[in-house]
């Protein structure tokens, strides 16, 4: 969003487009992402155990890779939703009955070793995510 608020778009920036292409390597089979709060300590992008995907981790990948414009319709052929669909069909299918989201495992670090649960972002950023996706991609197109 930073980069963004300067005029910097996936059209436009070589660092815009290696973040989406990063963000996209990541994406696992099922349509999300799951990063460990390992990844702190090995400096590394480290998936969570068994490849298994987070609410939290896919809400804010599908955010970043909307803000940047990678995903939306055009005609340059690497430009494609699919990614964007698949990850949002994830989050609705783990929505709970009562509306919440489960929650998974920690997904912050503090001080590079010490995992943090924030309660309240299993519901914040999956509704932003979906709202977004909404208004950005299924309304424009």
């Amino acid at each position: 969003m930073g980069l963004s608020a300067v005029g910097q778009c996936y059209n436009n920036s070589t660092y815009i487009r290696k973040g989406c292409q990063f963000l996209l390597s990541k994406q696992l089979r099922n349509g999300g992402w799951g990063e460990s709060h390992l990844s702190s300590t090995t400096k590394a992008y480290t998936n969570l155990d068994g490849e298994k995907s987070h609410i939290v981790n896919t809400a804010w990948a599908m955010l970043a890779l909307m803000k940047a414009g990678q995903l939306f319709f055009d005609v340059q052929a690497e430009r494609n939703p699919s990614p964007l669909h698949k990850a949002a069909r994830l989050i609705m299918s783990m929505q709970l009955g009562n509306g919440d989201f489960p929650q998974e495992e920690m997904i912050g670090s503090f001080l590079k070793n010490g995992p943090l649960c924030y309660m309240a972002y299993r519901n914040i950023f999956p509704i932003w995510a979906l709202g977004e996706y909404h208004r950005l991609v299924l309304c424009t197109h």
